[in-house]
């Protein structure tokens, strides 16, 4: 797992739910990809070993949070059936065979319906 594109992600979901110095620390870490020298600039002045900590404890809080709530998952499992489901329209766009157009029509049914159910 590529922590860095997760916990933009996760920061993204349950930032709100983060102390306010560790959603600006993370942000700043990861969306503006900062060093630890410059966030603690940012911050005021605190000390890097500071910064260190709050974005340690809010990526372990992130970590926590979507263990217990799995909107990530989710959204990832979401988003690979939309891919699916756009390939399939690509593929039906283009297919003249009656028989195999049939088959990606029930595939993107199925696939329509899951989603429905996730949402």
């Amino acid at each position: 797992m590529e922590h860095g594109f997760d916990f933009v992600i996760l920061l993204d979901i349950y930032g709100e739910l983060l102390s306010k110095g560790q959603r600006d620390a993370l942000s700043m870490r990861y969306n503006e990809d900062l060093s630890l020298a410059e966030i603690a600039a940012e911050l005021g002045g605190v000390t890097r070993q500071s910064v260190v900590n709050s974005i340690k404890k809010g990526e372990q809080r992130l970590l926590g949070l979507e263990d217990c709530l799995g909107f990530a998952k989710r959204l990832r499992s979401l988003s690979g059936k939309l891919d699916a489901a756009k390939d399939i329209l690509a593929e039906l766009s283009e297919d003249h065979d009656r028989e195999k157009r049939d088959e990606r029509f029930a595939r993107l049914g199925s696939l329509l319906d899951d989603i429905g159910r996730e949402l």
